[in-house]
């Protein structure tokens, strides 16, 4: 096997035997199905959650038939003004792993799985680490570990157990599996006395979790009665793994035209929250609060050129961009990103 007869990341693990799973990581952890990850590779569509301008992706492989191991390669490539993953970066990384590897992808194991050195690989935070790692034994039903049993009797008793006993691991494993009635019952009894470092775990792995309405609205319930902009900044995170996205929005829409959220709400908002931002309604008050908390629009410019990236909301943003009767602070907001981009085009 050799770089001139692979194109993708996707043949690549094909060829080598493997199979494998691919999970976006741009904007919380997301599983995607083979087909949609060779589409991404080959340009077919957008990376649906860019962030940074690069494409964020773990990418879970085993070879049942040499071994029980599953390794895990984190992997970011560079996108083009059109979200889409920029091909010579993507041949670069496929050239550098199969220079070092060939057809024997067992020989990574060897070293717990790691990639050669190249400049697409990351190193994910501790916290995603322990989050896919979670997802990953649930998605391939291997057994659960035993700190799982350690989080459920905690969150059961939450002051007769100390909170510093437990990994972040077994939060993120009781997270994973919040479809669990006994999970379910405890986390939703006992979510607004739980100390705020457990709570920050928790509501960060519930980002990448689905649950429902009674869990949905303890959290905006904890919310709206926290005592600490931090426990808010969590909760909102944590809200992203609602299914009753109605709900949620909502709720949004009620924060931003009467409510005090901060800054960094408002950043979550974007980074978390951001298909919920289709909707125009919302959007718009989502723009004047932030032209409010910084009238210098230098966040307003941030937000959109991020927002921009991503797929979902680039054409509500570009479409809003254009209408004629939008409020006066918006308006003066998009044309403050004209006045940006015109001095640069004019030395250039």
């Amino acid at each position: 096997m050799t770089a001139h007869t692979i194109n993708t990341i996707s043949e690549f693990m094909l060829h080598a035997g493997t199979q494998y799973r691919i999970y976006d990581m741009g904007r919380g952890i997301e599983l995607i199905d083979s087909q949609k990850f060779n589409d991404i590779e080959s340009n077919l569509i957008p990376v649906p959650r860019p962030r940074a301008g690069f494409a964020w992706f773990g990418i879970v492989f085993w070879n049942a038939q040499l071994s029980h191991e599953q390794y895990i390669w984190f992997v970011k490539l560079p996108i083009d003004e059109r979200s889409l993953i920029v091909q010579a970066a993507r041949n670069q990384f496929l050239e550098t792993v199969i220079t070092a590897l060939g057809s024997e992808l067992e020989k990574s194991a060897e070293k717990g799985g790691q990639l050669p050195e190249n400049p697409f690989v990351f190193v994910p935070s501790q916290q995603q680490l322990a989050d896919i790692n979670a997802m990953i034994r649930r998605d391939l039903i291997l057994p659960a570990r035993l700190g799982l049993d350690k989080a459920i009797a905690y969150l059961k008793n939450p002051k007769t157990t100390n909170w510093q006993d437990l990994a972040l691991q077994d939060i993120s494993d009781l997270a994973a599996h919040i479809e669990r009635k006994d999970i379910a019952h405890a986390v939703n009894k006992n979510l607004a006395v739980l100390p705020v470092q457990v709570l920050t775990a928790l509501c960060s792995s519930f980002e990448n979790s689905g649950y429902g309405q009674k869990l949905t609205s303890s959290l905006i319930q904890l919310y709206q009665s926290a005592a600490y902009a931090e426990i808010q900044h969590m909760v909102l995170r944590g809200l992203k793994g609602s299914d009753c996205k109605e709900q949620v929005r909502g709720f949004l829409f009620d924060l931003l035209q009467a409510g005090q959220p901060d800054v960094e709400c408002l950043v979550v908002i974007a980074g978390r929250h951001f298909s919920l931002l289709n909707d125009e309604r919302l959007l718009v008050v989502y723009l004047t609060k932030l032209i409010e908390l910084d009238a210098s629009y230098q966040l307003f410019k941030g937000v959109y050129t991020d927002l921009v990236q991503v797929p979902e909301t680039r054409i509500g943003l570009l479409t809003l961009m254009h209408k004629s009767d939008l409020p006066k602070p918006i308006a003066r907001g998009f044309a403050s990103l004209y006045q940006q981009v015109s001095p640069s085009m004019s030395a250039s």
